[in-house]
């Protein structure tokens, strides 16, 4: 099979010309449940080899990333450049709540115009489905998990391959065919504000385990493992898509920590790996991972052994784009070893990035030996996926089978119940009494990580509460309280005996979380119950008198947390806290962002970012 493979994938590369191959390297975003022009033309002609998943709502050239433009001002077109159509959708706009079975038929369709080119190639379609906060796909009642640290709390390995391969198998019935998952970042530093519990946990040894559990699962599902993000952001105490940061760690505890938990990934079998925008001085104190020819070739492919395919994060991170314009960067990084470069709310600097990669060729910058090795790896890759014969022709029936399951739903409840974590409960104030009078408050969700519909929605944790009491004040607030909202629950909390409220923590929101809310709770002299995601002092307070932390916003754990509360779960968790908390006791408490007076509409911008 391999000899019919390779003789078919350079038969495949003989034919295209050089701007089809440099189109194949790059993966561009699809938001949204149907096609615009400009999303139609980003794979027929600038001949896209994949697509990453989104969940923001509409594609629209007015996104920022991160609040900047990926256009680079200076960039000279060459000649033979063209740009494609572009939306001006209003991206404020709400998005829609796309079912299983629409998405499997609107990735059949993209499918079918890649497969129309002249080239015959599919699309790699790629997707973040980390858990917690970051599934980039959550209608439908589609099943969603604690995140990977969540997995670790529960403390079984075949519990996190079943889960990774219920997952993977969800997912490839609709024509999903990569996951940006799983994450190998060993969480050492507890103020890391990227990775947290993205990450297993803060023990290598520990996170290797889940890594080869989950890495076998998604790959045995027919889904391609991308571990990440190499060569390991656990030590960061900063975020790429804010700045570019160094990993001081030497050679010896790369070794045995980062590299540890990456060479688990490879050695299960992982299909890709994606890089980091970090600088690693151990091996290369100039370029960071993404641009550095010392880490990807040397190291990963040289010593680690790596052979599958090399996924550039978020090129358009601040990381990178402070100091390398969109398309020099682009070029830099395949030049370094990376395979598909990864765009993101790119959508006006799709086409320089297209002819910065090609230009580089035709400059002699970059070796077109280089690029064929690239576009070589991802057609095996989608070779090996059977790809070619199987791409736009998907089942929705298939997918409603998995999704719809009983056994499936059954265990996605079984698993948010076992990640349950009671961290304290100083006045013994758990189980919650139905005598008592409680004001519920419950932070707003960012809207993109919503289904959109009554199973996952901004007011699940009240919903399920009611379902146990009604004797209950039933508050809200933005994921960040405002002053406003802080004293209006300060009002409510005169009129009841007792507060429940949810302490989430989600990277993408810059402003912080309700731990502010808690202090002005208990200052004010209330007792507070706090549900959290987050292990770390960020979600369970120094403050709040009990704290219970489920690893996840999503449906299920939400819902089960609710349930936990008041006792009606049996038997009680017997969670264990999965990383080791005494060197956050002797780091000083971070101080709080600037109060805001009233709520700010995200205007115009994509906060999530990849990866």
């Amino acid at each position: 099979m391999s000899k019919q493979r390779d003789e078919f994938v350079a038969a495949k590369i003989a034919k295209l010309s050089l701007l089809e191959k440099c189109g194949q390297l790059l993966t561009f975003t699809w938001r949204g449940a149907y096609l615009t022009p400009s999303g139609i033309e980003q794979v027929t002609k600038l001949h896209a080899g994949g697509l990453c998943l989104e969940p923001y709502a509409l594609e629209t050239c007015k996104n920022l990333y991160w609040g900047r433009s990926q256009i680079d001002p200076n960039f000279k077109e060459p000649e033979g450049y063209f740009d494609i159509a572009h939306t001006y959708f209003d991206s404020r706009a709400f998005g829609v709540s796309v079912t299983p079975e629409e998405l499997t038929e609107a990735l059949n369709k993209l499918q079918e115009i890649a497969m129309n080119r002249d080239s015959g190639i599919p699309l790699h379609i790629t997707i973040d489905m980390e858990g917690d906060f970051k599934n980039d796909y959550s209608a439908g009642r589609v099943l969603q998990f604690p995140s990977a640290m969540g997995i670790n709390a529960i403390g079984d390995v075949d519990v996190a391959y079943k889960v990774a391969n219920l997952m993977g198998r969800q997912m490839a019935a609709m024509g999903v065919t990569q996951f940006y998952h799983p994450v190998c970042d060993v969480n050492i530093n507890p103020l890391n504000p990227e990775i947290g519990v993205r990450s297993f946990g803060d023990d290598p040894k520990v996170c290797a385990k889940f890594i080869d559990a989950t890495v076998r699962g998604y790959e045995d599902a027919g889904v391609a493992a991308t571990i990440k993000h190499f060569a390991g952001r656990g030590d960061s105490a900063t975020d790429a898509h804010d700045v570019l940061d160094v990993c001081r760690g030497d050679r010896k505890r790369m070794e045995e920590v980062e590299l540890a938990a990456f060479q688990a990934g490879v050695d299960a079998g992982a299909s890709a790996l994606m890089t980091a925008h970090t600088i690693f001085p151990a091996y290369d104190e100039e370029y960071p991972a993404t641009l550095s020819k010392k880490i990807l070739t040397d190291l990963l492919r040289g010593e680690m052994g790596f052979d599958g395919t090399i996924v550039s994060d978020a090129i358009g991170m601040a990381a990178i784009l402070k100091k390398w314009p969109l398309p020099k960067a682009c070029a830099m990084a395949i030049k370094a070893g990376v395979d598909t470069i990864l765009l993101k709310a790119d959508d006006e600097s799709r086409s320089q990035c297209l002819f910065g990669i090609k230009s580089a060729v035709e400059n002699g910058d970059l070796p077109e030996e280089r690029v064929d090795d690239a576009v070589r790896r991802l057609l095996c890759m989608k070779y090996d996926q059977g790809l070619f014969e199987k791409a736009g022709k998907m089942d929705p029936k298939e997918t409603t089978a998995v999704v719809r399951s009983k056994e499936n739903i059954d265990f996605s409840w079984e698993v948010a119940h076992k990640a349950l974590l009671v961290v304290r409960d100083d006045k013994k104030l758990l189980p919650l009494s139905k005598d008592k009078k409680i004001l519920v408050i419950e932070q707003t969700i960012p809207y993109e990580f919503l289904g959109k519909d009554l199973y996952s929605h901004p007011h699940m944790f009240c919903e399920q509460m009611v379902k146990h009491s009604t004797n209950l004040i039933l508050d809200d607030t933005a994921f960040y309280a405002e002053d406003d909202e802080i004293e209006e629950a300060l009002k409510l909390a005169k009129d009841a005996d007792l507060v429940v409220m949810t302490n989430y923590y989600a990277r993408i929101e810059k402003k912080g979380n309700n731990r502010r809310l808690v202090k002005a709770l208990k200052a004010a002299g209330h007792d507070v119950v706090v549900l959290t995601n987050f292990p770390y002092r960020k979600g369970t307070t120094t403050e709040a008198d009990a704290v219970i932390c489920n690893f996840s916003g999503t449906p299920d754990s939400i819902r089960v947390s609710a349930d936990l509360l008041f006792g009606a779960i049996q038997p009680y968790p017997t969670t264990k806290m999965p990383i080791d908390l005494s060197a956050e006791k002797n780091i000083p408490d971070e101080p709080e962002p600037t109060p805001q007076k009233s709520k700010e509409k995200k205007k115009g911008n994509v906060w999530g970012g990849k990866c």
